[in-house]
Protein backbone atom coordinates (compact mmCIF):
# COMPACT_ATOMS: atom_id res chain seq x y z
CA UNK A 1 0.00 0.00 0.00
CA UNK A 2 2.79 2.43 0.58
CA UNK A 3 3.99 2.35 -3.26
CA UNK A 4 1.68 5.11 -4.28
CA UNK A 5 3.29 7.67 -1.89
CA UNK A 6 -0.68 8.83 -1.51
CA UNK A 7 -1.21 8.97 1.96
CA UNK A 8 -4.68 10.06 2.95
CA UNK A 9 -5.01 13.16 5.81
CA UNK A 10 -6.23 12.03 8.68
CA UNK A 11 -8.55 14.87 9.34
CA UNK A 12 -9.92 14.02 5.83
CA UNK A 13 -10.48 10.62 6.41
CA UNK A 14 -12.47 11.42 10.18
CA UNK A 15 -14.48 13.82 7.79
CA UNK A 16 -15.37 11.00 5.26
CA UNK A 17 -16.48 8.61 7.97
CA UNK A 18 -18.45 11.64 9.84
CA UNK A 19 -20.18 12.16 6.37
CA UNK A 20 -20.89 8.48 5.45
CA UNK A 21 -22.76 8.54 8.91
CA UNK A 22 -25.84 10.00 7.90
CA UNK A 23 -25.86 7.39 4.57
CA UNK A 24 -25.27 4.77 6.68
CA UNK A 25 -28.30 4.65 8.71
CA UNK A 26 -30.30 4.69 6.12
CA UNK A 27 -28.97 1.47 4.98
CA UNK A 28 -29.19 -0.37 8.11
CA UNK A 29 -33.13 0.93 8.42
CA UNK A 30 -33.23 -0.99 5.17
CA UNK A 31 -32.70 -4.60 5.40
CA UNK A 32 -32.75 -5.06 1.16
CA UNK A 33 -29.88 -2.30 0.75
CA UNK A 34 -28.05 -3.29 3.68
CA UNK A 35 -27.94 -6.71 1.65
CA UNK A 36 -26.86 -4.89 -1.42
CA UNK A 37 -24.16 -3.46 0.25
CA UNK A 38 -22.87 -6.87 1.54
CA UNK A 39 -23.22 -8.24 -1.75
CA UNK A 40 -20.90 -5.01 -3.61
CA UNK A 41 -18.75 -5.23 -0.63
CA UNK A 42 -18.27 -8.84 -0.95
CA UNK A 43 -18.06 -8.83 -4.95
CA UNK A 44 -15.10 -5.81 -4.76
CA UNK A 45 -13.51 -7.71 -1.78
CA UNK A 46 -12.82 -10.67 -3.66
CA UNK A 47 -11.48 -8.75 -6.52
CA UNK A 48 -8.99 -6.79 -4.37
CA UNK A 49 -7.92 -9.71 -2.24
CA UNK A 50 -5.18 -12.29 -2.17
CA UNK A 51 -4.19 -14.79 0.25
CA UNK A 52 -1.47 -14.05 2.32
CA UNK A 53 0.77 -10.58 2.11
CA UNK A 54 0.78 -8.03 3.87
CA UNK A 55 -2.86 -7.18 3.80
CA UNK A 56 -3.89 -10.34 5.50
CA UNK A 57 -4.91 -8.85 8.64
CA UNK A 58 -6.77 -5.85 6.74
CA UNK A 59 -8.63 -8.15 4.60
CA UNK A 60 -9.83 -10.63 7.72
CA UNK A 61 -10.72 -7.17 9.40
CA UNK A 62 -13.12 -5.99 6.40
CA UNK A 63 -14.78 -9.32 6.24
CA UNK A 64 -15.38 -9.10 10.23
CA UNK A 65 -16.95 -5.96 9.33
CA UNK A 66 -18.86 -7.36 6.82
CA UNK A 67 -19.94 -10.30 8.85
CA UNK A 68 -21.37 -8.19 11.90
CA UNK A 69 -23.27 -6.18 9.84
CA UNK A 70 -24.65 -9.27 8.15
CA UNK A 71 -25.40 -10.77 11.30
CA UNK A 72 -26.51 -7.37 12.84
CA UNK A 73 -29.52 -6.92 9.99
CA UNK A 74 -30.32 -10.89 10.53
CA UNK A 75 -31.16 -10.10 14.00
CA UNK A 76 -28.66 -12.38 15.25
CA UNK A 77 -26.33 -10.62 17.17
CA UNK A 78 -27.98 -7.06 18.35
CA UNK A 79 -25.45 -6.78 21.00
CA UNK A 80 -23.78 -3.74 19.39
CA UNK A 81 -24.27 0.03 20.13
CA UNK A 82 -26.15 2.30 17.52
CA UNK A 83 -23.00 3.90 16.74
CA UNK A 84 -20.67 1.42 16.39
CA UNK A 85 -23.19 -0.88 13.59
CA UNK A 86 -23.22 3.24 12.14
CA UNK A 87 -19.63 3.20 12.03
CA UNK A 88 -19.42 -0.70 10.32
CA UNK A 89 -22.46 0.70 7.73
CA UNK A 90 -19.99 3.98 7.11
CA UNK A 91 -16.83 1.55 5.99
CA UNK A 92 -18.51 -0.73 4.20
CA UNK A 93 -20.00 2.27 2.14
CA UNK A 94 -16.89 4.00 1.66
CA UNK A 95 -14.90 1.05 0.88
CA UNK A 96 -17.35 -0.14 -1.98
CA UNK A 97 -17.73 3.77 -3.11
CA UNK A 98 -16.42 4.51 -6.30
CA UNK A 99 -15.87 8.04 -5.45
CA UNK A 100 -14.19 9.09 -2.64
CA UNK A 101 -11.25 10.98 -1.03
CA UNK A 102 -9.45 9.50 -4.31
CA UNK A 103 -11.32 7.86 -7.10
CA UNK A 104 -11.14 4.07 -7.34
CA UNK A 105 -9.97 4.69 -10.83
CA UNK A 106 -6.75 5.87 -9.58
CA UNK A 107 -4.44 2.89 -9.86
CA UNK A 108 -3.61 1.84 -5.93
CA UNK A 109 -4.22 5.08 -4.94
CA UNK A 110 -7.72 4.67 -4.97
CA UNK A 111 -7.69 1.74 -2.99
CA UNK A 112 -5.26 3.34 -0.12
CA UNK A 113 -7.59 5.31 1.05
CA UNK A 114 -10.92 2.64 1.00
CA UNK A 115 -8.13 1.01 3.26
CA UNK A 116 -7.34 3.99 5.43
CA UNK A 117 -11.14 4.41 6.06
CA UNK A 118 -11.59 0.78 6.87
CA UNK A 119 -8.39 0.67 9.16
CA UNK A 120 -9.38 4.03 10.87
CA UNK A 121 -12.87 2.57 11.68
CA UNK A 122 -11.23 -0.69 12.43
CA UNK A 123 -9.08 0.89 14.70
CA UNK A 124 -11.84 2.67 16.68
CA UNK A 125 -14.09 -0.66 16.97
CA UNK A 126 -11.28 -3.12 17.95
CA UNK A 127 -12.45 -3.95 21.38
CA UNK A 128 -16.33 -4.59 19.88
CA UNK A 129 -14.72 -6.57 16.88
CA UNK A 130 -13.35 -9.07 19.71
CA UNK A 131 -16.31 -9.30 21.17
CA UNK A 132 -18.38 -9.84 17.79
CA UNK A 133 -15.23 -12.89 16.98
CA UNK A 134 -15.86 -14.19 20.85
CA UNK A 135 -19.65 -14.37 19.96
CA UNK A 136 -19.24 -16.12 16.38
CA UNK A 137 -17.03 -18.45 18.22
CA UNK A 138 -19.55 -19.53 20.54
CA UNK A 139 -22.33 -19.97 17.60
CA UNK A 140 -20.07 -22.57 15.62
CA UNK A 141 -19.49 -24.25 19.00
CA UNK A 142 -23.24 -24.07 20.44
CA UNK A 143 -24.67 -27.28 19.36
CA UNK A 144 -27.61 -26.88 16.94
CA UNK A 145 -31.07 -26.51 18.47
CA UNK A 146 -29.25 -25.61 21.78
CA UNK A 147 -30.23 -22.55 23.19
CA UNK A 148 -28.03 -20.64 26.65
CA UNK A 149 -30.34 -19.74 29.13
CA UNK A 150 -28.41 -16.74 30.37
CA UNK A 151 -29.84 -16.24 34.31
Amino acid sequence: MTTSGYTPDPERVAKAVERSKTRAEQYIRDPEKSKELLDKAYSKTNTYEKSGGPLTEFWRDLKTLMRMLKAYTRHEYTHVAWGTIVLVVAAIIYFVSPIDLMPDWIPLAGFVDDAAITVFVISQLRAELAKFSRWENEQIAKPAGEEIIDL
